[in-house]
C-alpha cells in the first residue's frame, strides 16, 4: 500500500514538472513581453514548488527508513524518543553510565551438531525473538547478536531510571521465559548463562557515515562478557559485578562468591550470584 502511495506522490510531482515545461513553452510562444515575463515567473515558482515537494518526500522516506531500522533494536517507545531527538544517534561517542547484559545459550554447540542447519536457525530465531522482546519490555536496547549469544544495553541510547535494576529484572525474566518455553515444548535449549556489569563506557554510533552501528565499548563490556563466561565455572545462571550489585542491592537476592581474577585482568573481581526467581 505504501509503495502505491509513493508512486502516486511521484506522479503528482511529475505533473509539477510538466506544468513548468508548459509555462516555459507558452512564454516562448508569445510576443507580449509582460505575458512572457509572467509565464516565466510562474514556471520558476513551479520549479521551486517541485523542489520543495521532493525534499519533503525525501525527508519522510529517510525518517521512515530510520524508524524501520531503529525499531529492530529498541522498544517502540524508545524508538519514538530517538526519532524526536535524532542527535542521540549522531556519529561519534560520548561517555555514559550503562549496564551491559550478555546472555549465552548453554551447550548450544553440542545441541546444534544434532540438528539440520535450517533447524538451528529456527531454534535461534524462536529463542532470540522471545529474549529480545523481554529486553524491550525492560527498556533495554539490543546491541548485537553474537552467534548463539546476545548483548543488551540498559541506559542508552535513551537514559532510563534505575537501568541496573531493569537489567537484573530482565535477566530473571529471561530465565523464567526459557523455563516456560521448555515446559511448553517451544525450544530444545536447556539453559542460558548471563553476565551483567555496570560502569562508564563510550556509547554512540561507531563506524563511518555510510555504515554505522550504535554500540557500547569499554571495560564495562569486557567485564560483563567475562562474567557470562565465568558462570559455567561457578555453577551460576546469572552473575553480576560489584558495580551492578551496589546499584540494586536490597531489591534482589544475591549470594556473594569468592573474588576471582577474570580473564585479561590482574586484580581479583568481586562477583555475586543472582538467585533466580528470588526478589526481595
Amino acid at each position: 500500500m505504501e509503495l502505491d502511495i509513493f508512486k502516486a506522490i511521484e506522479l503528482a510531482i511529475s505533473h509539477e514538472l510538466e506544468a513548468r515545461k508548459s509555462y516555459l513553452a507558452l512564454a516562448e510562444g508569445t510576443d507580449d513581453p509582460e505575458l512572457k515575463r509572467l509565464l516565466k515567473e510562474i514556471a520558476q515558482e513551479e520549479a521551486g514548488h517541485e523542489a520543495t515537494l521532493r525534499s519533503r518526500l525525501r525527508l519522510y522516506e529517510e525518517k521512515h527508513l530510520l524508524r524501520d531500522t531503529i525499531s529492530r533494536y529498541v522498544s517502540p517507545q524508545m524508538c519514538a524518543d530517538i526519532l524526536s531527538n535524532p542527535s542521540l544517534l549522531q556519529l561519534g561517542g560520548q561517555r555514559r553510565k550503562v549496564t551491559v547484559l550478555f546472555a549465552d545459550i548453554q551447550g548450544f554447540t553440542a545441541l546444534s551438531e544434532k540438528m539440520e542447519p535450517e533447524k538451528v536457525v529456527e531454534v535461534l530465531n524462536t529463542f532470540f525473538t522471545e529474549m529480545v522482546e523481554l529486553v524491550f519490555q525492560h527498556q533495554g536496547a539490543l546491541d548485537k547478536f553474537l552467534g548463539d549469544a546476545l548483548m543488551a544495553d540498559f541506559g542508552v541510547p535513551v537514559e532510563i531510571p534505575e537501568a541496573a535494576s531493569q537489567a537484573v529484572a530482565c535477566a530473571l525474566a529471561m530465565q523464567r521465559r526459557l523455563q516456560e518455553m521448555r515446559a511448553s515444548g517451544l525450544t530444545p535449549i536447556q539453559g542460558m548463562r548471563i553476565g551483567i556489569n555496570t560502569g562508564e563506557a563510550i556509547v554512540g554510533n561507531i563506524g563511518s557515515d555510510k555504515r554505522m552501528d550504535f554500540t557500547v565499548i569499554g571495560d564495562v563490556v569486557n567485564v560483563a562478557a567475562r562474567l557470562q563466561e565465568l558462570t559455567k565455572e561457578v555453577d551460576a545462571k546469572i552473575l553480576v559485578s560489584e558495580a551492578t550489585y551496589s546499584e540494586v542491592h536490597g531489591k534482589f537476592s544475591f549470594q556473594a562468591l569468592p573474588p576471582v581474577v577474570l580473564r585479561g585482568r590482574r586484580e581479583p573481581t568481586v562477583i555475586y550470584r543472582l538467585m533466580a526467581g528470588a526478589q526481595e
